[in-house]
């Protein structure tokens, strides 16, 4: 086995997660990820933790979408949110064989089934949590990448020094923690937001890995503006390209898409939290230098941003609630994001680099 996957492991239970005796430890993966879910298992009986591995199959996933009418998407899986509920670390390991698994599916039936299971997410948001990645094939070919390419693209964004990285992402936070008005200015977008009074923070390796990102919470009703993201919105496989999105008074009043506009319209749809921004997130990993079609990376590339339609964090003092979070990138370069009138970052370039 790559050595790589065991330190991968390391990191998330010692620097994400912090695993201690007599923790609960609950490890989530599907396809590829077996080798990385059983050295995070290994690791974390090492410092007394008591793990477990639940893995689902992508394909019995989509078989799930397939074969259940639709009336049955609003049964609600108790076992799973009292498996989550007991547990004190919950580590979920992104690692589908076949990226496209869900393409095919109604999106209807997958934001239904998303307001059914959002308790759920919502507990798991309440431990000490983490998401990851597992090199495989569809991500790979994703990313135009062999799958050895990959495997290093993956480890060169996550194997680094994350203290040092995270000095450098607390000038964010403390930037971002005493500013009111945000504005992003950008091809064919000028858009406004309140951050006032909420809590930015800094995402290293924590609850992502990898991280490089500092994010907060816009004040609900605050958003005026348009924004164009350059980059394609991922859902569920499907790929929305030229999203284009109007605000007023926090919601979203307008909408289009070059590609698939029925998926855009039944995730904006999904509930009125879904029309709001949940989060405001600005990338500061350089060592991401591509988009892959992955947000777990993509969101972090050093001179992007990215907003989130739906549930915002609680850590950041957010208080809109969704059964969705869905993150949709845009490069700023070229472009200038301003705190009360002050450039922070411009084509890319923070104010202190």
């Amino acid at each position: 086995m790559d050595p790589r996957v065991s330190q991968h492991a390391k990191l998330i239970v010692t620097y994400a997660t912090g695993v201690k005796k007599g923790d609960q430890v609950l490890i989530m993966a599907s396809d590829y990820g077996l080798d990385l879910a059983s050295e995070i298992y290994k690791e974390a009986a090492k410092l007394g933790g008591s793990p477990l591995i639940v893995m689902t199959p992508s394909e019995v996933t989509r078989a799930y979408y397939e074969v259940t009418p639709e009336e049955f998407l609003d049964i609600y899986p108790k076992h799973l949110y009292e498996l989550t509920k007991v547990s004190d670390v919950v580590v979920s390991i992104r690692s589908d064989i076949n990226t496209k698994t869900l393409g095919n599916v109604n999106p209807k039936k997958l934001t239904r089934r998303d307001k059914t299971v959002r308790p759920i997410q919502d507990e798991r948001l309440s431990k000490r949590w983490c998401l990851t990645q597992a090199p495989t094939p569809g991500f790979a070919q994703d990313a135009d990448m062999s799958l050895k390419e990959y495997e290093d693209f993956v480890y060169s964004a996550i194997l680094i020094d994350w203290a040092s990285q995270r000095t450098q992402m607390e000038k964010l936070k403390k930037a971002l923690d005493q500013a009111d008005k945000v504005r992003l200015i950008g091809e064919k977008t000028d858009l406004t937001m309140s951050v006032k009074g909420r809590n930015a923070i800094v995402g290293d390796a924590t609850h992502n890995v990898p991280g490089g990102e500092v994010y907060t919470a816009p004040v609900d009703d605050s958003a005026e503006g348009e924004i164009c993201f350059d980059l394609p919105g991922i859902r569920y496989g499907r790929e929305i390209k030229g999203i284009r999105l109007k605000f007023s008074k926090g919601e979203v009043v307008d909408y289009s898409a070059e590609t698939n506009q029925d998926a855009l319209k039944s995730i904006i749809e999904t509930d009125q939290g879904s029309k709001r921004i949940g989060e405001l997130g600005i990338g500061t990993n350089r060592g991401i230098k591509r988009f892959t079609k992955n947000i777990l990376f993509d969101e972090k590339i050093g001179d992007t941003i990215h907003l989130a339609l739906g549930n915002a964090y609680k850590d950041c003092g957010g208080i809109n609630k969704s059964a969705i979070h869905w993150d949709i990138i845009k490069t700023m370069k070229p472009g200038q994001i301003l705190l009360d009138g002050k450039v922070l970052q411009k084509d890319g370039k923070f104010s202190w680099e």
